[in-house]
């Protein structure tokens, strides 16, 4: 872990020195693809809208993302690299549509399924679930968004779940910081907790075309929890290295 994290500071050092040289480029503005799609490799596995880390194995994820004109789509697909057993193994596949009130508030409601898969294609837990984001944009480089997250809303109603994710983020040229805030109330299934976190990524780093990279350092702390078992190994510190074509 220890080497990892060098290499990972290594990287960012020589990513921001990147960043002054290619910043002061001027280039024309180009017109971005509608479709996205990034490929991530974690030295551990965090659920970003639960706010726990779930295994301590490295995580390979993709995600594709559509962004129309009056609706998107989100597919998003985790994998434990070491144990296809543990519960960082799932799909979450949605459709949103975003209600824009002005120029700087936004409210999108998404509707999907979320697919555990420690086992098969669809385990128990896969259910019908929802999200609501609401995100408003403070200034040019800084936005504040809350997600509320519900699952097994049909098929399972005895492992329903509800969990609050805010993010206040800040991006300026290649440079990404975020502040993470997730509150599981335990209205339905009685396990609460609350959870903070801190990223750090330098993102953006073209490389050939419209592939770019990014490299980055996650800190997460479970701040209290109900449940022992919930808070035992839900913090720590992990590293990232993705990349995205646009």
């Amino acid at each position: 872990m220890k080497t990892l994290t060098l290499a990972v500071l290594a990287i960012l050092i020589a990513g921001r020195a990147f960043c002054y040289t290619a910043d002061s480029v001027v280039v024309a503005e180009k017109k971005h693809s509608p479709v996205k799609l990034s490929l991530r490799l974690h030295s551990r596995g965090l659920f970003s809208y639960g706010g726990r880390l779930v295994t301590s194995n490295p995580v390979v994820d993709f995600t594709l993302n559509y962004t129309g004109k009056n609706w998107g789509i989100q597919f998003f697909k985790a994998v434990d690299v070491a144990d296809h057993h543990t519960p960082i193994n799932f799909t979450l596949a949605v459709v949103n549509r975003p209600f824009h009130l002005g120029k700087r508030l936004t409210i999108t409601p998404a509707m999907g399924v979320l697919l555990e898969q420690y086992e098969s294609l669809a385990d128990q837990g896969s259910d019908a679930a929802m999200m609501i984001t609401t995100s408003y944009r403070i200034s040019t480089s800084l936005s504040i968004e809350h997600t509320s997250l519900a699952g097994n809303l049909v098929l399972e109603p005895s492992l329903r779940d509800w969990i609050n994710r805010i993010r206040l983020m800040y991006s300026h040229r290649h440079m990404d910081v975020t502040l993470f805030g997730w509150h599981n109330n335990g209205l339905f299934d009685g396990n609460a907790y609350v959870a903070a976190g801190a990223s750090v990524f330098i993102s953006r780093l073209k490389l050939t075309g419209p592939l770019t990279a990014q490299v980055g350092i996650t800190g997460l702390w479970m701040a209290a929890a109900s449940d022992e078992q919930t808070r035992k190994g839900a913090s720590g510190v992990f590293a990232t290295l993705g990349f995205a074509l646009n």
